[in-house]
This record gives C-alpha cells, sequence and structure tokens, in this order.
C-alpha cells in the first residue's frame, strides 16, 4: 500500500487551563509541543505554522507536511474526560481514516521514562481515551501512551491513587526523568509517522 500521502492525526491529551501545567495528564500535550520544536530545530517540518485556536474542533491545531506526509497536530481544548469530542470533529473535519489517528497521553501503569506504542486496546481506565472510544464507538487507532508512574512511589498499584496524582504538579526531578526520553520517544514518533 502507498502511504506517501496518507494524512495523519496526532491528538496531545489534556485539560486546559493553567492549574493543569506541569502534571502528569497533561503530558501529551507537553510532548507535542516539544515534538514540533525538535521537528523546526531539526528542519524535518515544512511549515512555519503556529498554534491555532479552532472553535470548530474545539482544539489548537497545527497543520504541517513531514516528508511526504500531511499531519494535522490537535491539542483538545476540552477537558480531559471529553476529548472525544474534539477527536471526532478532528477526523471529520480532516476526512481522516481512524487508523491514522494516534492519541498521546498519560499512562498512570507504566513507570516514568518508558512508552509504548499500540493499537486498537482498551481504555485501561483512562477516561480520556475512553472518551474518545464512545465517541469514535471503535478502539481502533493508535495510541502512544508515556509513563507517568514515578519509581519513588512504592505503594502496590492497588494503593496508588492515580486519579489524584494525575492532575497534581510533578516534581521537577520527575519532569526532567521524562524529558530526558523524549528523544527515544520521538524517534518512536517519527517511526510511526513516515512508516506507517
Amino acid at each position: 500500500m502507498d502511504t506517501k500521502n496518507i494524512k495523519k492525526i496526532i491528538v496531545g491529551l489534556n485539560n486546559p487551563g493553567k492549574q493543569y501545567d506541569d502534571t502528569p495528564h497533561n503530558i501529551g500535550k507537553v510532548f507535542l509541543e516539544w515534538l514540533i520544536e525538535k521537528l523546526e530545530n531539526d528542519k524535518k517540518i515544512e511549515s512555519n505554522l503556529k498554534w491555532k485556536d479552532d472553535k470548530k474542533i474545539l482544539a489548537k491545531i497545527l497543520e504541517a507536511k513531514i516528508g511526504h506526509k500531511d499531519v494535522i497536530f490537535v491539542l483538545p481544548k476540552t477537558f480531559m474526560n471529553n476529548s472525544g469530542n474534539s477527536v471526532l470533529k478532528a477526523l471529520n473535519y480532516y476526512k481522516i481514516d481512524m487508523k491514522g489517528l494516534m492519541v498521546v497521553h498519560d499512562e498512570s501503569d507504566m513507570l516514568l521514562g518508558k512508552s509504548k506504542l499500540g493499537f486498537s486496546h482498551s481504555a485501561a481506565g483512562h477516561r480520556g481515551v475512553d472518551s474518545i472510544i464512545q465517541n469514535l464507538k471503535t478502539q481502533s487507532f493508535w495510541r502512544f501512551r508515556i509513563g507517568i508512574r514515578p519509581v519513588d512511589i512504592t505503594e502496590s498499584k492497588y494503593q496508588f491513587k492515580a486519579g489524584d496524582y494525575v492532575v497534581k504538579k510533578m516534581t521537577k526531578e520527575n519532569q526532567k526523568i521524562l524529558k530526558n526520553n523524549f528523544e527515544k520517544f520521538y524517534i518512536d514518533m517519527m517511526r510511526w509517522i513516515i512508516n506507517s
């Protein structure tokens, strides 16, 4: 199959508002903003476009060309639990097949510095992903999960309350651990953009 001109949408899940900056739940947004800067610095992105607000899609949008691929970056302006509304609008507006959708989000069951790329998985308790599945009526899309679970949390999986942790400010040390791994995440993301 010729994948040269397939359009792609990459969505960074987040909560709007400054109070959610530097929280684990917003790692999708943090990574996408870092990714755009990296692509511009490496001159791998054919675009001088900046993020723009799109009221129809309820999101910040950046349209770019990477290699031969048209890529639309999306940061929903809805709250996490309503992310699916914005994602559905973006897919319909750009007329992109769901197999061209990548959702980047936090994963509380995965340690900081780890990541995993997967296709067609359940929400596994992530309400933003669940909202997307409910709106699209399918889980057949790509997900790039970024681990946010600190190594210094010693409680068992059942004692660790992700719902509280994901909206609390991350320590500088944990932010540094995450960002030190962005280069590794970048390689995986570029492989998906170019090869899939």
